[in-house]
């Protein structure tokens, strides 16, 4: 089972508002958390494993202005998986997280022309393979956390990133 949800809010840290951290909060965590929370009851109940798979981002490694709201929620997403995984791991459930980089998607498209351009000349600029990430990378990245040819991983975070965020 894969849990994709997401949405971002931009606003600086001395502007953000309870309503804008709630907003982002209630569909980023919350809603993941009751995907996962149903996923692994259905699980344990069929008493026949599984994969689940959230989807956090690459805004877990690093600040960035204006997105403390997607971040904060995104960090939270990988807590959840590290911890479900460590409850579920007995009953044959494996919890992974997949946390892209810059995709080309619905939310990055509503960027302004501008941002867009100039964060995807940042990333190609920065990644060995020279690119930034389209949807099918991120979906392939899904596809092997969910199938049993990852098996033995658990509580892990896959980064498909273009290479552009790696330790040196």
């Amino acid at each position: 089972m894969a849990n994709i949800a997401g949405i971002m809010h931009s606003s600086p840290v001395l502007e953000t508002e309870d309503a804008d951290l709630d907003r982002v909060w209630n569909t980023n965590f919350k809603g993941v958390l009751y995907g996962c929370q149903e996923a692994a009851r259905a699980m344990i109940a069929a008493g026949s494993g599984g994969s689940i798979v959230t989807m956090a981002s690459g805004a877990i490694d690093t600040g960035a202005p204006g997105l403390l709201c997607y971040g904060v929620t995104k960090a939270a997403v990988v807590q959840l998986t590290r911890t479900l995984a460590t409850e579920a791991g007995r009953h044959g459930i494996r919890v992974n997280a997949v946390a892209p980089g810059w995709v080309r998607t619905a939310m990055t498209e509503r960027h302004s022309a501008e941002a867009r351009q100039q964060a995807e000349r940042l990333m190609i600029r920065r990644s060995p393979l020279g690119r930034v990430g389209e949807p099918e990378d991120i979906a392939h990245a899904v596809l092997h956390l969910a199938s049993d040819a990852s098996s033995f991983t658990t509580g892990q975070i896959l980064r498909p990133n273009g290479g552009v965020a790696m330790p040196w």
